[in-house]
């Protein structure tokens, strides 16, 4: 090769390289302070969630609760798991489920069967603004908030969302990849951090109420322990139980341990 070409291809290649430095390392740059700042905002809403979910019965709940266990009680069969559902369809509870969200329902399985309500899309509308920002659109919200369902049932079947990595990946491009390609495909390049790290904070929100179930079922035993959820955390506690087939399954759920991390 002649020198001069030699020479005129090295000074293509250094400004090649000055060229890609420019916009790699801004870019980088801002992908890690992106990241950074979802990872902020995920901690504290994270805290506030666990805050909340620990939150003693007040004195109202702490009645009814007392109720609730007079109605166990009273109850002819032998209690368990299974008999759980038919305390909570008794008027104390259903008359509490008035007062919390406002609806009249025939028995406790009408109320897991509405989930989610109205009333919990707009609290899973409210996490993903929390964690994810307010610059959304309308249909773009609505796609997140099917995915953070979809992500939430899911999450009850694995230990550990990080070794289902392969599962997870087809929920995503399934549940929120696509409809987000299909509502804005120019806009889908800036969101792919958000996707990346949205899953596992959504499969957290049930990590959060899990720890504290198990810890009140350890506490108090399983029928008040169980009791106690419903009464601190009805919405949360229909939700979840809407993801089981029955209350049995749910129970084990929550009693489940995480796997110690390495």
């Amino acid at each position: 090769m002649k020198k001069p070409i030699f020479l005129i291809l090295i000074g293509v290649g250094v400004v090649l390289l000055v060229v890609g430095v420019a916009f790699v390392v801004p870019w980088f740059g801002r992908m890690m302070a992106e990241m950074d700042q979802i990872s902020t905002q995920h901690a504290e809403h994270k805290r506030e969630l666990r805050a909340a979910a620990r939150e003693p019965l007040d004195e109202e709940q702490e009645k009814l609760l007392s109720q609730l266990l007079r109605v166990s009680q009273e109850m002819e069969t032998p209690q368990g798991p299974s008999d759980l559902e038919a305390v909570l369809s008794s008027e104390p509870y259903l008359s509490y489920l008035k007062t919390q969200v406002g609806q009249d329902y025939a028995d406790f399985s009408a109320y897991v069967d509405t989930m989610p309500t109205e009333d919990m899309k707009a609290v899973a509308l409210s996490r993903i603004e929390a964690v994810l920002g307010t610059d959304k659109s309308d249909e773009e919200l609505q796609i997140w908030q099917n995915y953070y369902f979809v992500v939430r049932e899911w999450g009850t079947t694995v230990l550990n969302p990080r070794d289902n990595l392969t599962e997870l990946n087809k929920l995503q491009q399934t549940h929120l990849i696509e409809p987000l390609m299909e509502n804005n495909p120019e806009d889908l390049s800036s969101k792919i951090l958000q996707i990346g790290l949205s899953s596992m904070f959504m499969t957290e929100d049930n990590n959060v109420f899990q720890d504290v179930w198990r810890e009140r079922l350890e506490t108090h035993g399983e029928q008040e322990g169980l009791l106690r959820c419903a009464v601190a955390s009805p919405d949360e506690f229909a939700l979840m139980r809407s993801f089981f087939p029955n209350i049995n399954a749910f129970q084990t759920w929550i009693l489940t341990r995480p796997e110690p991390e390495n």
